[in-house]
């Protein structure tokens, strides 16, 4: 059977009844109008997101940030382009991300509840509420330990990341301030 793009008539080659052929087609449109309707999908869903009270995370996949409402921006001290496109780790300036192997591909990386939590709803859709985390965040005074408590939920392909608590994981566990 042969795959043409549902939005630009591009020939994406053929696929048998078996699914085989150029790899997966899950969506019917080309690599190009794909990245294209996310983008604009992506535009609406972050003017959503900015309206929400609470610092906000979308993530693709791997742990990559596709965009970040402004309280997670303002919590970041990042703009946008800081943001978009970046591992998880990157974003929150992860001292292990800054390692030659990268966000994601050192033995720290496993045993990271952010990145568990996330990879666990993706893979089963299940929402995870308060887990607390603990990553070590490069500062200008060096190395620092935070406490973050996030929540997590699968929506269509995307994973929402609320960030809920932030404070130093030296702090008093008793009532801990929310974030703004």
């Amino acid at each position: 059977m042969i795959a043409i793009c549902a939005w630009c008539g591009f020939d994406m080659g053929t696929i048998g009844a078996d699914g085989g052929g150029r790899g997966p087609i899950t969506h019917g449109l080309c690599d190009s109008c794909h990245r294209k309707l996310i983008a604009n999908y992506t535009q609406s869903f972050r003017d959503f997101l900015d309206h929400l009270p609470v610092p906000i995370l979308l993530l693709e996949p791997g742990v990559t940030v596709l965009t970040a409402n402004r309280r997670a921006r303002a919590l970041l001290g990042k703009e946008l382009p800081e943001i978009e496109g970046r591992r998880g780790g990157d974003v929150i300036e992860c001292v292990h991300a800054r390692t030659p192997e990268g966000c994601g591909q050192t033995i720290h990386c496993r045993g990271c509840a952010i990145r568990r939590t996330v990879t666990e709803t993706f893979a089963t859709g299940v929402s995870r509420m308060g887990v607390p985390t603990y990553p070590d965040i490069a500062t200008r005074s060096g190395a620092r330990r935070i406490r973050f408590r996030i929540t997590t939920e699968k929506v269509n392909e995307f994973v929402l990341l609320r960030i809920d608590e932030v404070e130093p994981a030296d702090a008093p566990e008793a009532d801990p301030p929310a974030v703004p």
